[in-house]
């Protein structure tokens, strides 16, 4: 009797064990499945973040390049008026423009120092090298940004 007990334990438990089995292994499977593809979302966020990263610092360069030649540019025409005017509204248009998108805090610093040297030189109360000198800060401040990659 008691061996047929635990027959019927066997036949009623065998097909529970399977079915439960099938179960888990059902179970293991969503939730490997939710895991990845979780992961997968992550991944994907990721990558999104280091692109808008690399085309936020691909546009500072250029914009930077931009600034960084107008730069150059008006302070090797301290002599020519007209050169330095025109290149002066270049700078001011990058000023006012672009630069605001992309610069951090010190190149900003450096951008309106610029620009007060720029309006003491029109106004006649500094020379060319104060021009330049402060030309030179701009452009060591936008390379500094660009090798930080700060945003």
């Amino acid at each position: 009797m008691a061996e047929r007990n635990w027959k019927s334990l066997l036949e009623i438990s065998g097909p529970l064990l399977t079915v439960a089995g099938l179960l888990l292994g059902v179970w293991q499977f969503n939730r490997g499945e939710e895991n990845r593809t979780r992961l997968e979302y992550e991944l994907i966020k990721k990558k999104d973040e280091t692109e808008f990263r690399r085309k936020l610092w691909l546009e500072r360069l250029s914009t930077y390049q931009t600034v960084a030649k107008t730069a150059g540019e008006i302070a090797a025409s301290t002599d020519d008026d007209k050169q330095f005017k025109e290149k002066t509204r270049e700078f001011l248009s990058a000023y006012w423009g672009s630069m605001i998108l992309v610069e951090d805090k010190s190149v900003e610093k450096a951008m309106m120092a610029f620009q007060d040297a720029i309006r003491d030189f029109n106004d006649g109360y500094s020379k060319a090298a104060d021009v330049r000198k402060k030309a030179l800060e701009l452009v060591t401040k936008c390379r500094e940004s660009v090798q930080r990659g700060e945003q």
